[in-house]
């Protein structure tokens, strides 16, 4: 069991040198496009944040790495053997969280502002806190890991830094897997099986986390279940990424599309909007009039064409056409049965039609039969 828990640090650091090299390969690429270019000051002042942006994956597997290695050593007693590496994976930790969502904030096409410096600072705090302990002898550390020093401040403090990095973990994947889930249910159903393997994996994620936690705070003998259930869950990234290319690309452009989607309505009330827009046809019913265009309509909601369209298509799954079209045909087809005395001719033009043809051939589709034989089979 421990030695599965060694493999799973092991290939943590083979995913994270096997993206340091892609990265590099990226870096030459777009250095060989931009040598002529001149760099600005905005772009030297984000150069920190940007180079979090680029290695995100690396250092993030390095993190995983450390704490998984960190993890086989307590377990199996062989720490005292490599004192000097004593909860150095503690401030490890708190780097998970913020480069996992900063990995998929990339992926996804956030913009780098997103995600700022202020995720990491925890890091560094706790790097500060345990630096003494860092500086003390291999003697002293040794006496620490056997209990030996029960007067050392860090018996007390470690634990609770380890509780808190946990608990501080959780926030990222899962506000990734709600951002995900939002992006599937407005993502068209053909195309939102390209979500399933990424929300699988952050309430994956979510509960190797959780069984850390319970360890933590419960029972120490579950770490070993834990150690080994990150293990499984870095094995399926590993297989993911090596033979799957096809599911991170298809995520990364559908995630992108939903994110340039949700940024065309962002600051709407879009539930107020669908409110206002139902009332506009069921009570004031707009669309009998047969010059009713996308503008006409976005105007009497005083929002743009461009984020009426992203309403329709993303919460109706409805192109305009669509929309009104369904309107003016349960009008028609409200009027074949109460007026049977009016022409088919008259009804089509009262409903909002302004063609013959396209509301027959409409009508048709919508209803299996034609305004005619629809009136007939009433009476």
């Amino acid at each position: 069991m421990l030695i599965f828990v060694a493999f799973g640090s092991g290939l943590a650091f083979l995913l994270a040198l096997a993206s340091f090299i892609n990265n590099g390969k990226e870096f030459y690429f777009r250095n060989l496009k931009s040598e002529n270019q001149t760099v600005s000051k905005g772009r030297k002042e984000n150069f920190l944040l940007r180079q979090l942006h680029q290695n995100s994956t690396s250092i993030l597997f390095v993190s995983v790495g450390i704490v998984q290695l960190h993890l086989y050593l307590e377990l199996s007693e062989e720490l005292k053997n490599v004192p000097w590496f004593a909860e150095i994976h503690v401030p490890f930790i708190f780097l998970i969280g913020p480069l996992t969502y900063l990995y998929f904030e990339k992926l996804s096409g956030a913009k780098e502002k997103n995600i700022q410096l202020l995720h990491f600072l925890p890091f560094f705090l706790v790097f500060v806190i345990l630096f003494p302990f860092y500086l003390e002898n291999n003697e002293s550390k040794i006496f620490f890991l056997e209990n030996q020093a029960p007067d050392d401040p860090s018996h007390g403090l470690v634990p609770i830094l380890l509780i808190f990095g946990t608990l501080s973990n959780f926030l990222y994947p899962a506000t990734l897997f709600w951002n995900v889930w939002r992006w599937r249910k407005e993502t068209a159903k053909n195309l939102r099986e390209v979500f399933s393997p990424f929300l699988f994996l952050f309430a994956s994620t979510l509960t190797v986390l959780f069984l850390f936690l319970i360890a933590q705070i419960f029972y120490m003998p579950l770490f070993v279940i834990a150690a080994n259930a990150l293990t499984i869950l870095i094995s399926t990234i590993f297989l993911m990424s090596a033979t799957q290319t096809s599911v991170i690309e298809n995520f990364q452009k559908e995630s992108r599309e939903a994110r340039y989607k949700e940024s065309r309505v962002s600051g709407l009330d879009v539930d107020l909007i669908l409110k206002r827009l139902n009332d506009l046809m069921k009570i004031e019913r707009v669309f009998l009039d047969e010059n009713l265009t996308l503008v006409k309509l976005s105007n009497l909601l005083q929002i743009h064409t461009h984020q009426l369209s992203e309403i329709l298509n993303t919460r109706l799954q409805l192109t305009f056409r669509e929309y009104l079209t369904q309107f003016r045909l349960e009008e028609a087809a409200k009027l074949l049965k109460e007026e049977p005395e009016r022409s088919v001719l008259s009804i089509l033009y009262s409903s909002g039609f302004n063609s013959k043809s396209a509301f027959h051939k409409l009508f048709q589709e919508r209803f299996g039969c034609s305004p005619s034989s629809y009136r007939a089979d009433q009476f």
